[in-house]
């Protein structure tokens, strides 16, 4: 009975030290938005993206949009799949953020 709860401590203890561990994993800072926004200029649809003047705004100065970009990958992000994939996640978290503005 006494190893079972010290068993329960113990994943306890474990479980505590994963919860506050893992959110300053997962959390984005403007050195992982700066990066990947560095990485994505190198590819033309993000170029044409900043070309837009509404969409520039909002990659530049929305929290939420920045978060998006933040969260890629920054391994993937040169792979032809990945990309695909970021480029339309980016393009409906803009497409969203300019809807909500204007409805």
């Amino acid at each position: 009975m006494k190893l079972l709860f010290y068993i329960l401590i113990f994943g306890f203890i474990v479980f505590l030290n994963l919860g506050l561990y893992l959110p300053s994993l997962l959390s984005v800072d403007e050195e992982d938005i700066g990066k990947n926004t560095n990485r994505l200029k190198k590819y033309k649809w993000f170029q044409e993206l900043l070309s837009i003047e509404e969409y520039k705004q909002l990659i530049v100065h929305d929290k939420d949009v920045r978060r998006v970009i933040g969260k890629f990958n920054g391994k993937k992000i040169d792979k032809t799949f990945f990309q695909n994939r970021y480029r339309k996640k980016l393009q409906n978290t803009l497409q969203q953020k300019l809807n909500n503005n204007f409805a």
